[in-house]
């Protein structure tokens, strides 16, 4: 088994979110995308932003295709969302 393969990584800078939005290939028919905080004092991880828990939960896709049309979703809801309490 190889090692993961980042496939798209996007910075989102907004307001006082620090976040990244990254979708990695594990294997052939698996991939995940996840937010990540990025802020020095993490103040949003652990928050609910779209169908995410940032730096906690992930969304996984079979293929290609459909891991772009979650990272892109995931891009939106970090651009255009507020992160609330779990």
């Amino acid at each position: 088994m190889s090692a993961p393969t980042i496939v798209a990584q996007r910075p989102v800078i907004y307001g006082d979110k620090q976040l990244t939005v990254s979708t990695i290939r594990i294997a052939a028919d698996y991939y995940d995308t996840v937010i990540f905080d990025n802020s020095a004092d993490k103040r949003h991880s652990g928050m609910l932003l779209g169908d995410y828990v940032i730096d906690s939960s992930s969304k996984r896709a079979p293929d290609r295709d459909a891991a772009m049309e979650n990272h892109r979703e995931a891009l939106i809801a970090a651009r255009e969302e507020t992160p609330r309490a779990v």
